[in-house]
């Protein structure tokens, strides 16, 4: 259910293409999104977009703004070699990125339940059906391969999302990737367990939809407070994994050289600049055609 919201946050976080080309196109990248999952009616569809007209109207301007000055105050953090990003200020960095992410959630999770109030048995059963289907694709891609080919496929795109941010890495960089790689604790599988979970306590929500008056309130909720979802053993991998990373970022950034550095300071800057130039008036959001 998750994946009916993620694509806001997932068009936001830096891609080849940028939020510059993205983030004005999202008031039909996101129907289009959407569309792969369940089959809106006419009314649902003008539904969809009358709330996501108004959704993205408040993103823009109360939220792009956060984002800049966020990332604004990564960057003084990492200008000075001689002062070294600490393992709590990328805590801090994690956390309020993740509040940015959650205060979205929020927004977005009633206007969903409002469309699925009006969805028919049909249209709810093929959103399960779609919903397990990526899991499926989930299972194939992360579980039921072996877990060499998981470990160069983790340390494979951690060296594209770095190489991303600080252009070329050296090869003590390199070599930090693959050490970080190499102790990272497999939770393919716990994911999955956790997302079938997710979707089994969505799925008996959503059949008794219209008998529950609480329904959108409770699916709202639901759908805030997923972490609550996972088993202990997942969230303990997954606290000991993010420990890893913390600490492999803070030995990336004591290695910087200064055409990295600037790399990164320029990289973070424009990102910043273009949710400023995207901070929007409301009339500069035109409905579809």
């Amino acid at each position: 259910m998750k994946k009916l919201i993620f694509p806001i946050c997932l068009l936001l976080v830096v891609t080849g293409c940028g939020p510059r080309l993205i983030y004005p196109h999202l008031d039909w990248l996101i129907p289009f999104y959407v569309d792969n999952y369940i089959s809106l009616n006419r009314e649902q569809s003008s539904l969809l977009e009358k709330r996501l007209l108004q959704v993205l109207d408040w993103h823009c301007r109360t939220q792009l703004p956060v984002y800049a000055q966020s990332l604004r105050e990564l960057a003084k953090d990492l200008e000075n070699p001689r002062q070294p990003v600490s393992y709590k200020k990328f805590e801090y960095y994690s956390n309020q990125f993740m509040t940015h992410w959650r205060e979205l959630s929020k927004k977005i999770g009633p206007e969903v339940a409002d469309i699925l109030a009006t969805a028919t048995d049909e249209q709810i059963a093929e959103l399960l059906q779609n919903i397990e289907k990526r899991n499926d694709e989930f299972k194939s891609e992360y579980v039921d391969i072996p877990l060499e080919k998981l470990e160069k496929k983790r340390k494979e795109r951690m060296a594209k999302d770095l190489n991303q941010w600080i252009s070329s890495l050296k090869p003590e960089q390199k070599q930090l990737v693959s050490d970080w790689s190499e102790q990272i604790l497999p939770m393919a599988a716990d994911g999955l367990r956790f997302r079938e979970g997710v979707l089994t306590e969505f799925q008996n929500l959503l059949t008794r939809r219209k008998q529950n008056p609480h329904f959108k309130e409770a699916f709202a909720s639901l759908l805030d407070n997923l972490d609550q979802l996972r088993a202990a053993d997942y969230q303990q991998k997954i606290d000991y994994n993010t420990d890893l990373t913390f600490k492999l970022l803070m030995k990336i950034d004591r290695s910087l050289n200064t055409t990295q550095r600037t790399y990164l300071l320029k990289h973070i800057g424009s990102l910043a600049a273009d949710f400023d130039k995207l901070s929007c008036d409301p009339a500069q959001i035109k409905p579809m055609e």
